[in-house]
């Protein structure tokens, strides 16, 4: 059954074209990839909902959002039940936003993570790199006591990249880019179906995010970030994209890491709201205007 359904998602998805690159960029073994279960887990986790820079076309719609901090304790919950399902098996865990260095309970989410994630588990701090310049020693030192790498995406702003490497280094403490130190941002636009009447497994099989940028949010497990923060674009342009209980799955309510490993393999029904034939790649960078054509 798994290998037909393998079968027709090749047949649907290979003739596909990106139109900003103009080549085929799905190929077979990638489509594989997102359709086969894992044996391992890495997720991200949204410290902080908004954002200090506020990138156009934002995939987790943080110039839109409310300021908002994940709760501690709740976060503390949330990081236990995933240790108890996962049982070492998890090997990445992704603290982003938004920005997270803006929340205010950072260094103790340091501590929490490293409590339950096992010194195999690699855990990054992913950052705009606006701040790293203004953190104090106990950052630094929070960092290496719990093994965290700080991974820097390099957008074209100015910043003291050579004094924060510097920094890091004294500290013991790795500091990476998302691409490579001469990469710089550009911006992608991740078009929506308003209408959401795309084909489910056309989309799924054609996302970079599939099967890979699993999130982790208030005690459910969603597919990417486009799904768990939704809620703001449609409060904010007064849409109804609307999720549903099977686009997600509660970590309270599973009996084991499997389950989660087998739902994160295929399509949601919120994948009918993702364009991917309108999907656009490498275009300039620059701050949101808060504009709907930014996302559709």
């Amino acid at each position: 059954m798994f290998l037909d359904f393998i079968k027709k998602a090749i047949k649907v998805i290979l003739p596909y074209r990106i139109t900003a690159a103009g080549k085929k960029l799905i190929l077979e073994r990638e489509i594989k990839r997102r359709f086969r279960k894992k044996k391992t887990l890495g997720f991200e986790v949204s410290l902080v909902d908004h954002c200090d820079l506020n990138c156009q076309c934002c995939n987790s719609f943080a110039p839109i959002a409310e300021k908002k901090y994940y709760n501690v304790e709740k976060l503390e919950n949330d990081f236990k039940r995933m240790h108890e399902l996962a049982d070492g098996k998890i090997d990445r865990i992704s603290l982003l936003g938004g920005e997270p260095l803006l929340h205010p309970d950072l260094l103790k989410i340091l501590d929490i993570a490293r409590k339950y994630f096992c010194k195999a588990s690699s855990i990054h701090i992913m950052t705009n790199g606006i701040l790293l310049d203004k953190q104090s020693h106990e950052f630094w030192a929070s960092c290496k006591k719990n093994n965290v790498k700080v991974t820097i995406t390099k957008y074209p702003i100015k910043l003291p990249f050579e004094k924060i490497e510097r920094t890091g280094k004294e500290h013991g403490v790795v500091i990476e880019y998302t691409d490579n130190k001469q990469a710089v941002k550009t911006s992608n636009k991740y078009t929506i179906n308003m209408i959401g009447d795309a084909e489910s497994i056309k989309s799924f099989g054609s996302c970079y995010k599939a099967n890979n940028c699993t999130v982790l949010d208030y005690g459910k497990i969603y597919p990417c970030s486009t799904v768990s923060r939704v809620k703001y674009f449609n409060k904010y342009f007064k849409a109804d994209l609307k999720v549903c209980d099977k686009d997600c799955i509660d970590i309270y309510k599973v009996n084991g890491l499997d389950e989660i490993l087998e739902f994160l393999c295929k399509p949601v029904p919120f994948c009918r709201y993702c364009d991917v034939d309108k999907w656009e790649y490498g275009f300039d960078w620059a701050v949101s205007r808060k504009n709907i054509s930014e996302w559709v």
